[in-house]
């Protein structure tokens, strides 16, 4: 299970954070980032969850967006809709309601394969077993 996770659309970047170490013990570690190819194949699978999102402000333009899974709350950050007028980014949060619940249930996939990312990265950065040796 994830705890959260945040697509950097603009920077082409994702960030995990699991629920649970390969132990099953709650994760204390750095999260894990992804870039090139596993970010871009996250970002394809969140197809689902920025089209729910755009769904409630058509015409949007996302920058990024985080999830928080034990809350749950969704937080976007959309580039400026009048730039001219005010050239902040625009910042959205979703504690509760159906939209939420739309994007959540969207994400399933995304989540599937930002576990399987995760577990991958955590695997990569485990320390080899020590060898024993036999001799003594």
């Amino acid at each position: 299970m994830l705890r959260s996770f945040k697509l950097r659309i603009a920077d082409r970047h994702v960030r995990i954070v699991p629920a649970e170490d390969e132990r099953g013990c709650p994760f204390a570690g750095p999260g894990v980032d992804l870039r090139g190819e596993w970010a871009a194949r996250a970002l394809e699978a969140a197809a689902p969850v920025l089209c729910a999102l755009r769904d409630l402000e058509p015409g949007i333009v996302i920058r990024s967006v985080s999830i928080d899974l034990e809350r749950p709350r969704l937080l976007a950050t959309l580039e400026p809709t009048t730039p001219e007028a005010d050239p902040r980014p625009r910042v959205v949060r979703i504690d509760e309601g159906p939209a939420l619940r739309a994007i959540l249930d969207a994400s399933g996939p995304l989540q599937r394969l930002l576990l399987e990312a995760a577990h991958r990265a955590l695997a990569a950065r485990a320390p080899a077993p020590e060898k024993v040796d036999q001799k003594a």
